[in-house]
């Protein structure tokens, strides 16, 4: 039995992918470019003509700007240059027969304009306005503006058309290649699924490669079938239905059924209610991974100096309208000194976002939340102050515990390890966290070491 066509190689459809994704970014780059160049052409041609108008405006005498324009307009090509001045007393000088009323500083048509040329640009750059003791149009060829799209075309199908069909070739040669040789292992898993359990894989033509090394797996998976079949299958049967987390089959079993129409509003709102559980789970052994992973220190290889003030007020910004929007005032206290800390900038940033948060979650609206930046010779401090309804001193050990929820914020969301996480992060920095008094509310002081 040979092999299925030739399109269903994997080796082709990655080949047909990759150049999907290279024409797809090359012509998303040509395309940028192309709109950056005409815009920035377009830009040029507009202060040229500008340019042009304005020394027109400097004259400030009539006879030489009489003088001046019939100069220009006796040298100046139409096709190129357009110069039509009309005065207040009806004259008129002008390099071409007629031209509509126009105004201000737009782009106009060439069919609007009328001259007896064959070949014109599609459009002139048109600017008007009152000069002197009259009205000056000038209008400019737009051509070498129009003309850099058959320019760039010109560019794109140089370069995007050879590498597509070299880039087809070669990946119609290894589609070849690879079937043949996908084609070898297929033979004998089929064998071996049929029972024949003395088929090997032969040794596969070039370059030893994955394919190769698959086939040498299989034909160890053979050795290793034929001394034990049925409990080979079974703990592969065992492995395959372990790996799959329980959490995540929750979690498609509640979006299939979210998704479906049959549910009462009761019904719905407690699957509702079941993926919120799902995904604060989620949180919760993300969190947990994150501390395990950060208390072993694993992060240090990430550590540089960096200044803790830019970093504070990046996400100030960042929290400020939700706490508007919660009815919260978050001030950002004025500080001087770059308060350089040596860390790692993500853990130091979600040490304030935890800290804001955390604030955000337990004090009620109307609550004002400060968070300061200072330097000191021992290094800088982040504080975080509200006059919210605080923490009891004997229970600001307990706070920093895993999963330790005071009985006043049992009813709000969270899983009690954001101040966990807060500490092994400051753990990590060298840093010390305290919890303390701010009469009314709490103040939460990081004190970092010399950077």
């Amino acid at each position: 039995m040979t092999g299925g066509p030739i399109s269903r190689s994997t080796p082709l459809r990655l080949t047909a992918r990759l150049i999907a994704v290279f024409s797809i970014s090359t012509l998303l780059s040509f395309g940028a470019a192309f709109v950056i160049v005409t815009r920035s052409a377009d830009a040029n041609l507009r202060a040229q003509v500008l340019e042009d108008f304005d020394s027109y405006k400097l004259v400030r005498n009539q006879a030489a700007l009489i003088e001046r324009l019939l100069a220009d307009i006796a040298t100046a090509p139409p096709e190129t240059l357009i110069i039509d001045y009309r005065t207040d007393s009806g004259s008129r000088l002008s390099n071409v027969p007629g031209l509509p009323a126009l105004s201000g500083l737009s782009i106009v048509p060439a069919s609007r304009i009328p001259l007896d040329q064959s070949a014109l640009a599609d459009s002139y750059l048109i600017v008007a306005g009152r000069v002197g003791q009259g009205s000056l149009t000038m209008a400019r060829n737009r051509e070498y503006v129009t003309s850099l799209w058959e320019t760039f075309t010109v560019i794109l199908l140089v370069n995007l058309l050879p590498t597509l069909i070299v880039a087809t070739g070669i990946g119609v040669w290894a589609a070849r290649r690879a079937r043949n040789r996908v084609e070898a292992i297929r033979n004998a898993l089929r064998s071996l699924t049929k029972g024949q359990l003395d088929t090997r894989v032969p040794a596969l033509p070039g370059a030893p490669d994955d394919l190769s090394d698959i086939g040498a797996a299989v034909n160890r998976m053979a050795e290793a079938q034929a001394a034990s079949v049925s409990s080979l299958r079974q703990v592969s049967a065992d492995i395959a239905h372990d790996l799959r987390t329980p959490i995540q089959r929750v979690s498609v079993l509640l979006e299939r059924l979210a998704a479906t129409d049959a549910l009462t509003p009761a019904q719905a709102e407690i699957v509702d209610t079941a993926q919120s559980e799902t995904a604060q789970i989620v949180r919760t052994f993300q969190s947990l991974l994150q501390i395990a992973q950060i208390e072993g220190a694993g992060p240090r290889s990430g550590f540089a100096d960096l200044e803790l003030r830019p970093l504070i007020a990046g996400l100030f910004d960042v929290y400020e309208p939700s706490a508007e929007e919660s009815g919260h005032q978050l001030v950002l206290a004025p500080g001087k000194g770059p308060a350089k800390v040596h860390g790692e900038r993500n853990l130091l940033g979600q040490v304030a976002a935890n800290l804001i948060e955390n604030v955000l979650r337990h004090t009620p609206a109307g609550s004002t939340i400060t968070v300061a930046v200072t330097d000191h010779p021992d290094g800088a401090r982040l504080t975080i102050r509200d006059d919210g309804p605080g923490v009891p001193e004997a229970e600001r050990g307990n706070v920093l515990r895993r999963h330790y929820r005071l009985e006043s914020s049992r009813t709000s969301e969270g899983s009690g390890l954001g101040l966990s996480l807060v500490a092994a992060i400051c753990d990590l920095h060298g840093a010390t966290l305290s919890l303390g008094d701010n009469a009314p509310g709490l103040v939460v002081e990081v004190a970092f070491p010399p950077a």
